[in-house]
């Protein structure tokens, strides 16, 4: 079989972004498809959003890898193409178009699943979800991707800073004030004060302004302003995403450095994103999540849920050094075999977005009959049956389940494969 690089040669294409993201979204498909924790290994769950404890497992990471992805497009876009003659106005107002699609594909996956059990409401349009969240987080980077350097560096380095600011130095008494008020309990229980993770998710729901809508829905009061203050709220999310995705085209340029040798542009990367990487590590070091560590007050985990530094260093470090990797095997030493994970990545969003739209409307929704005999949804009912199956050719109950669990995935897997092998084949690439 024909890799895509022999069968349709691209001209000056990074084909370690394409494999990045082709791996990426093979990730993403993988980790929403692994429901029961006794058959998969727990790297493949999500710490608990809302768990004193926080941290993050490869699932966590799997989201801001892909703001990292899109960051390192930006600079390859605006160099080539119609991007080259474009002016910066021009650039932003096609950022921006292509964000708000972004975002009302978003919208729409978000109540794919719900639209049919409830009623659409002015509120679903400002949801927040994955898509969301990539479409203003681009929008953001390729506003400041158009700045100069500096300024880039000023707007990473504010972030982060106004981030750790934020959690730490807002006063605990006051946040835990304001939640009591609105009779919001403690999502963590236990301590309270600085530095403590009930402080810092406190400090989180109050950004959001989580008080003032639980106050107002108790009046029975008229919420819209708050709720779309609410949703501003959210800068403290998608300005760390924009973050994100500004380092993530610096790590594309020094890929592009040609005057360098590319094992050279590697070594550099690798030590960019070990650096990053092992900062992440040092910002988090000794939490605890009745408060304190290393750095006392200002140890933050890492979370998902609050979008931490150390948690945006983590994600940029070590994104980082696997697009460096795969830059040395794909640009550098020429390995065709990553072929494979770059017919995923050639058609990510296309792949995202059907996977997503068919599970809500179909597999989670269209009834078969069970083992149990019993109705449910296709996706389950086929778990199940394989799992059936397994036990009465012997296997144990703990292997039955892992055979259904696993046979599900890896079908999932190759069948959207297999779509976006159709698409590449006839040299179709959706892009919005």
């Amino acid at each position: 079989m024909t890799s895509p690089e022999q069968a349709h040669p691209a001209r000056e294409r990074m084909l370690c972004l394409d494999a990045f993201r082709g791996f990426d979204i093979a990730a993403m498909l993988l980790v929403n498809m692994t429901w029961n924790p006794d058959v998969f290994h727990p790297q493949l769950f999500h710490v608990d959003w809302n768990a004193p404890a926080q941290g993050a497992t490869f699932t966590d990471l799997v989201f801001p890898w892909f703001l990292f992805i899109a960051g390192c497009a930006i600079p390859l876009s605006m160099r080539s193409g119609r991007g080259r003659s474009m002016s910066a106005w021009r650039k932003a107002v096609s950022a921006a178009r292509r964000a708000c699609v972004i975002y009302l594909l978003g919208v729409l996956l978000t109540v794919a699943g719900s639209a049919a059990d409830r009623p659409l409401t002015w509120t679903d349009w400002f949801s927040w979800n994955i898509l969301q969240l990539i479409g203003i987080g681009y929008f953001c980077a390729v506003c400041v991707y158009l700045l100069p350097k500096w300024a880039q560096i000023g707007f990473v380095i504010g972030v982060l800073i106004l981030k750790l600011a934020t959690l730490t130095l807002i006063p605990a008494d006051f946040a835990r004030a304001n939640m009591d008020a609105a009779g919001l309990t403690p999502r963590g229980g236990g301590t309270t004060g600085t530095g403590t993770f009930t402080h810092f998710d406190d400090v989180k729901r109050l950004l959001h302004l989580e008080h003032l809508k639980a106050t107002l829905a108790r009046e029975g009061r008229g919420r819209f302003w708050v709720f779309v203050a609410g949703w501003f709220g959210m800068a403290q999310q998608f300005l760390p995403c924009a973050a994100i995705a500004v380092v993530g085209g610096w790590c594309t340029e020094i890929l592009s450095e040609e005057q360098r040798p590319k094992l050279k542009r590697a070594a550099r990367l690798l030590g960019f994103g070990l650096a990053m990487t092992m900062l992440a590590y040092l910002l988090q070091a000794g939490y605890r999540p009745e408060g304190g560590g290393w750095f006392g007050r200002f140890t933050v985990p890492f979370s998902k849920w609050l979008f931490s530094p150390s948690y945006c260093l983590l994600s940029t470090g070590t994104g980082a050094l696997l697009l460096a990797i795969l830059f040395l095997l794909t640009d550098t030493w020429k390995v065709t075999t990553f072929w494979v994970l770059r017919v995923y990545g050639l058609n990510a969003l296309a792949l995202y977005i059907c996977a997503e739209l068919s599970f809500k409307l179909i597999f989670a929704k269209w009834q078969i009959i069970h083992p149990n005999g019993h109705s449910g949804a296709i996706a389950g009912g086929v778990i199940a049956w394989i799992s059936h199956w397994a036990g009465q050719l012997g296997a144990s109950e703990a292997s039955a389940a892992a055979w259904g669990g696993w046979v599900f995935v890896l079908t999932w897997l190759s069948l959207w494969w297999g779509f976006c092998w159709w698409l590449w084949r006839r040299q179709i690439i959706i892009k919005v």
